[in-house]
């Protein structure tokens, strides 16, 4: 019998006008996985699944048989298909799905660019989505076989005449029992940690998910291992236990584990789908309009998502939109630098729109080959970025697109400049000296320019730091959180044992939290790990950037409709290099103020009906 290596390669027959590739999985509970793919017109309304998943490592793939060929697939999407076969299939054939790993020829950049686009309709007109989370391993098994069957219960009191509302009661009173018995307590925390480990897995991270999950037309199934959740019950399970209001967790904590961005861009399609209903017949101007505007705040949404194809931090959106025809700027387009696509698409919401927020949908300044005000989709700058009101800014571009001309506040030149500083690699953290020079560079300068004292200063810069961690208003209530950390990072700086003020300390818990913070790497490089500044009226502040220093000279300005501020560095010609975003330390938890940004929007308002004006404003070409 020939073995599965010995056969022939598999080669993919071209599709055809509406056709699509449908994957058969034959029942059975070998390891071989055998398959048959076939060509299937969608408006021929076949029944079949999509396959929603994250195709993960590409080393040590595993084999499947396709229409007796042998076919590569990871290791992640055996997993899922062995499962499918053993919990969804009957013992014949029949059933149909859709996985675009198989379904796709991969090769063929042409098949790509038409079949990306129609993915929406795929994942629109499917009977079931079903979310492949990824397998369970032993260590696991209780905890989420205990997850699975407790939100059946929850899904259970969701489906009484009550609805969610009595989910949402039962929860939260499974929440509260934590306070009735030691057990109960650990069973909450028990449940809330495997909730927290699942939403940290990589399929609520893959930005490709977003249209998967939110266009099917029932709630996608979701399997973890030989697990099943509900899609809506996670969610509101999710919500209840972990809301960080409830328990004083760390607001970045919170954030850097939540999944519930998902239900945020599914509300954003909703209301897309309502504009749809609602829409009279436009012209192709604002079709393109209305996508320009629906793109920039469905992107802004999923900043923090990853993909593994740069191309598809723009592409993998493009199913939640009303466009037909898609426009130019947006047509997929896997040959080209990602750069070049970047730069295409920001020029095309900025001329559609006027809209500068588009530009703090990543960081900037870093992108080769492209106008440096071209922000890097790949980087998640801050969820913060677009809640800024929208100006209509009087913003203009070139005919080649390569210069972007805007009014900006000055609100300052540096003066003084410090970093960045990276970890030591062998100890993990970033020597007490270096601390010193950044005193002496930074710090003292602040305060000479201010006439304040060296400790101010210092306070502001730990408040800034410590607002992402604890939020402003626990810094506010609690004010020992700030003391014991100045404490902690003076005895690290000066070589001096904490021990010596224990006194101040409530307990030695206390002690040790505020030393380990003080010498935490995270902290530390979020300290010193971008580029540090001085202004000439003695303000502070920090580059978004940590592969780029500032310079004496930069001018730190804000535009109109960006609440962060923007470093540029002059060129000979008279324009300006956008550096990088930037943060002062005066606003921390925050981005420039809403007191701070009214008072610019006035100045640019006055500015552009030529009256005089608080700031002065100045138009600046980026290039």
């Amino acid at each position: 019998m020939t073995s599965l290596n010995e056969k022939d390669d598999f080669r993919y027959e071209l599709l055809l006008n509406d056709e699509i590739r449908l994957l058969s999985v034959v029942p059975g509970d070998s390891d071989l996985i055998s398959c048959e793919l076939s060509h299937v017109r969608l408006d021929s309304k076949p029944t079949f699944w999509a396959l929603s998943y994250v195709w993960g490592a590409r080393e040590n793939p595993a084999l499947i048989e396709v229409n007796g060929c042998p076919f590569e697939v990871t290791r992640n999407l055996y997993d899922a298909l062995h499962e499918y076969r053993r919990q969804f299939l009957g013992d014949t054939n029949g059933s149909f799905i859709w996985i675009d790993a198989i379904c796709i020829d991969q090769t063929n950049h042409g098949e790509k660019a038409i079949q990306v686009p129609r993915m929406s309709e795929i994942y629109g007109k499917c009977e079931h989505v079903l979310a492949w989370l990824g397998p369970v391993d032993e260590v696991e098994q209780d905890t989420v076989r205990e997850l699975a069957e407790k939100l059946k219960q929850f899904e259970g009191d969701a489906d009484s005449s009550s609805g969610g509302n009595l989910a949402d009661e039962q929860i939260s009173a499974f929440r509260e029992s934590a306070y009735t018995s030691t057990e109960a307590g650990k069973k909450v925390q028990r449940l809330r940690q495997t909730l927290i480990d699942i939403g940290q897995r990589p399929w609520f991270r893959r930005v490709w998910i977003l249209q998967e999950a939110v266009l099917s037309q029932k709630p996608p199934i979701l399997l973890c291992g030989p697990h099943i959740f509900g899609y809506d019950i996670f969610f509101r399970t999710w919500v209840r236990l972990l809301d960080p209001s409830n328990d004083g967790q760390l607001l970045i904590t919170f954030l850097a584990r939540s999944p519930v961005r998902f239900k945020a861009v599914e509300g954003i399609y909703r209301k897309i789908l309502n504009t749809r209903v609602h829409r009279k017949e436009t012209s192709q101007e604002e079709n393109e309009r209305q996508c320009a505007l629906d793109i920039l705040q469905l992107i802004g949404e999923s900043t923090e998502l990853k993909a593994t194809v740069p191309h598809d931090h723009i592409y993998a959106l493009l199913g939640l939109l009303d466009c037909n025809p898609l426009p130019e700027a947006l047509f997929p387009d896997y040959t080209k630098p990602f750069e070049d696509l970047y730069h295409r698409f920001t020029a095309f919401i900025l001329a559609q729109t006027r809209d500068p927020r588009v530009l703090n949908l990543g960081g900037v300044g870093g992108l080769e080959g492209v106008p440096s005000w071209t922000p890097d989709l790949r980087q998640t700058l801050n969820a913060k970025i677009n809640n800024s009101q929208r100006t209509g800014a009087c913003i203009s571009l070139s005919e080649d697109r390569k210069v972007l001309t805007m009014p900006a506040i000055l609100l300052g030149r540096c003066v003084s400049v410090f970093g960045p500083i990276q970890p030591d690699l062998t100890t993990g953290t970033i020597a007490p000296s270096v601390f010193l020079d950044c005193d002496r560079e930074i710090i003292q300068p602040a305060a000479s320019i201010k006439h304040a004292t060296r400790l101010e200063i210092m306070r502001q810069w730990f408040r800034y730091q410590l607002a992402d961690i604890f939020t402003v208003q626990r810094l506010e209530k609690d004010p020992t959180i700030e003391q014991s950390f100045l404490m902690a990072y003076s005895c690290m700086v000066q070589g001096q044992p904490i021990e010596q003020y224990s006194q101040y300390f409530n307990s030695q818990k206390q002690l040790e939290g505020a030393d380990g913070l003080a010498r935490d790497r995270d902290l530390q490089t979020s300290m010193l790990g971008h580029g540090l500044f001085v202004l000439h009226d003695g303000t502070t502040g920090d580059l978004a950037r940590k592969d780029v220093s500032a310079a004496v000279g930069d001018a730190v300005c804000a535009f109109p409709g960006l609440s962060t501020p923007f470093v540029l560095r002059r060129k000979e010609d008279g324009s300006f290099r956008v550096v990088s975003q930037a943060a002062l330390w005066k606003y921390p938890g925050t981005d420039i103020t809403e007191d701070a940004l009214e008072e610019y929007r006035s100045s640019f308002v006055d500015a552009h009906h030529k009256r005089p004006s608080k700031h002065e404003v100045r138009w600046v070409n980026l290039v």
